[in-house]
């Protein structure tokens, strides 16, 4: 029997992080000496690198901060309890982060496995594991930048853009392309 797999994004999917960017950048730049004008592109190019693992150091600081802070949106608890398949959080936030935050709302249980960028160079790459790992499965990714949406789209995975702003609702974008 097919069974869905959920992957969701973190920020602005589960929660929304409260992080002044353009500061992040700006010290991330100090540190390694050249201008960070994309923290995607950047994983990707320097993953596993000196200047990744010192440029981690900074954003994953302000991301704890926001973390400790953040709370889930309304619905996700709804969508985590009700799923019937296996739930993967992919996310290019640190996975020490996201564990804090999964562990402080009681929300771990539900996630089969929490990816993180210390693990993945991208949005691109997590979902290739998880393609790997199940096999068959129709596997549906919610996330909130167009940009992994497009990039994810010619592997095989079912995609769908939330828009937190826009009021989306993370039950009712699943419900209309599988159900929960």
């Amino acid at each position: 029997m097919d069974m869905s797999i959920l992957v969701l994004d973190f920020d602005g999917v589960i929660t929304s992080l409260n992080i002044d960017w353009f500061k992040v950048l700006e010290e991330a730049s100090m540190k390694i000496g050249f201008k960070v004008k994309s923290l995607l592109d950047f994983w990707e190019k320097y993953f596993g690198t000196r200047e990744f693992y010192l440029v981690n150091e900074i954003v994953e600081k302000y991301e704890m901060e926001a973390a400790l802070k953040a709370k889930p949106f309304n619905d996700v608890k709804i969508v985590l309890e009700n799923f019937r398949g296996k739930i993967y959080l992919a996310s290019m936030q640190s996975e020490k982060v996201l564990k804090l935050f999964l562990e402080k709302h009681d929300l771990e249980k539900y996630f089969k496995e929490v990816l993180g960028r210390e693990r993945f160079s991208s949005k691109v790459e997590q979902l290739k594991y998880i393609l790997k790992r199940e096999e068959g499965e129709t596997i549906v990714f919610v996330d909130d930048s167009k940009r992994n949406i497009l990039k994810c789209q010619g592997l095989g995975v079912k995609c769908i853009l939330i828009d937190r702003k826009k009021g989306d609702n993370l039950i009712n974008l699943i419900n209309s392309v599988i159900g929960i």
